[in-house]
């Protein structure tokens, strides 16, 4: 495979390269992420696949605040509305 893709990218490409090829492509799987504009060398690369991941934890960061609001908003609804039937039931057990 290694040498196949060496003859269609038309350079020498090592086994570091090639590997960070593979995991970028990888990544760009499960990311929004592509690889129509892609590096061109091994440290290019690299830096791509530091900011890939960098992306998926702010990106993971971000969705587990807004599902942690999301959370506290149903808790406090949820504690209201037990106060709100709390409050009800009291003044029709004390007919006011």
């Amino acid at each position: 495979a290694s040498e196949k893709y060496r003859n269609n990218a038309n350079m020498e490409a090592d086994n570091g390269y090639l590997y960070a090829t593979s995991l970028h492509w990888s990544l760009t799987q499960f990311t929004p992420a592509s690889m129509e504009v892609f590096p061109v060398n091994v440290y290019e690369r690299i830096f791509t696949i530091f900011v890939m991941f960098g992306a998926l934890v702010f990106f993971s960061s971000f969705l587990s605040s807004i599902t942690n609001e999301v959370a506290n908003y149903r808790h406090r609804r949820r504690v209201r509305d037990g106060n709100h039937e709390t409050l009800v039931r009291f003044l029709q057990e004390n007919k006011v």
